[in-house]
């Protein structure tokens, strides 16, 4: 099939691979163009501009910053893509109302549209195992399922467009919950003297336990938050998405404000371009001197 990718970032460019390994055509798309390097090494045609990625395209999958960009790079131009007889299938994390405008916008010039977000590392983005879930039409999910399940074994249809993308959103402010909530705990064994390899081991002996801890730990330890897996400016952006989604829904959101200014204070620091794990800096700097 012939495919068109845009966006090349830590998630984006893994995933493209995963289509040309199972011997589909892509051509890559990134603003930052020398970040397409590693999807054209493997066999992937660069294009310019997102037009000329889409030019020759049955399905243009999307792996955008934010919906504003994802909307701007399909719809804005200039030129704009041309959508008609297309297939649209929108990944990154966005707002749900933004992901029914957009899916409005390519039916109005002819196209198809699904929101497919996953939830995975990139390391598991490599080896095909995200978890993908999908809002939209059954019948176009059930077409384009075998492509999903390149980046995931079981993709799942939610429900109609704007249900898989409240999902991811819901699910990703667990991510700065837990984070949050590791953070102050590690931050006060340490204060106290307490010994870090007795309460791990406490903690995967009780109900508390989450393998996430595990893998995070070495970084607040050692204080190093390069090669991000997920950057703290994105989980800014995901936790400012889910406050705003509960206040439609009526939710109380003062813990969601309360952890959404503690990661924003990171970044006001220069942190955003950091491994989220930097959270730990705002919650427990290093003592001065």
């Amino acid at each position: 099939m012939r495919t068109a990718w845009l966006g090349t970032g830590l998630m984006g460019s893994p995933m493209a691979r995963r289509l040309l390994a199972a011997g589909h055509e892509v051509t890559v798309w990134n603003r930052t163009a020398t970040r397409t390097a590693e999807v054209v090494a493997a066999g992937a045609r660069a294009a310019a501009t997102p037009d000329a990625a889409v030019a020759s395209a049955e399905v243009v999958f999307t792996m955008l910053r934010d919906g504003p960009v994802t909307r701007a790079v399909l719809l804005d131009g200039p030129p704009a893509p041309a959508l008609a007889g297309r297939t649209v299938v929108q990944m990154a994390t966005i707002a749900s109302g933004e992901s029914r405008e957009l899916a409005a916008a390519v039916r109005a010039q002819g196209g198809e549209y699904l929101e497919a977000p996953v939830l995975g590392s990139i390391g598991v983005a490599a080896t095909g195992q995200l978890l993908v879930f999908a809002g939209g039409e059954a019948e176009l999910f059930a077409r384009l399922r075998p492509l999903l399940a390149r980046f995931g074994p079981e993709p799942l249809l939610v429900g109609p467009t704007g249900q898989a993308a409240t999902l991811k959103i819901a699910f990703n402010q667990l991510i700065a919950g837990m984070a949050a909530s590791f953070c102050h705990s590690l931050g006060i064994v340490r204060r106290a003297g307490i010994d870090v390899d007795l309460f791990m081991g406490l903690l995967r002996r009780s109900a508390f336990h989450n393998p996430s801890f595990e893998g995070r730990l070495p970084r607040y330890l050692a204080r190093d938050y390069a090669n991000p897996n997920f950057p703290l400016a994105l989980l800014l952006k995901d936790v400012e998405l889910a406050r705003d989604e509960a206040a439609a829904l009526g939710l109380d959101n003062r813990a969601l404000e309360g952890i959404r200014d503690l990661i924003a204070a990171g970044v006001a620091r220069g942190l955003g371009a950091a491994d989220y794990g930097a959270l730990y800096e705002v919650i427990d700097p290093p003592a001065a001197g």
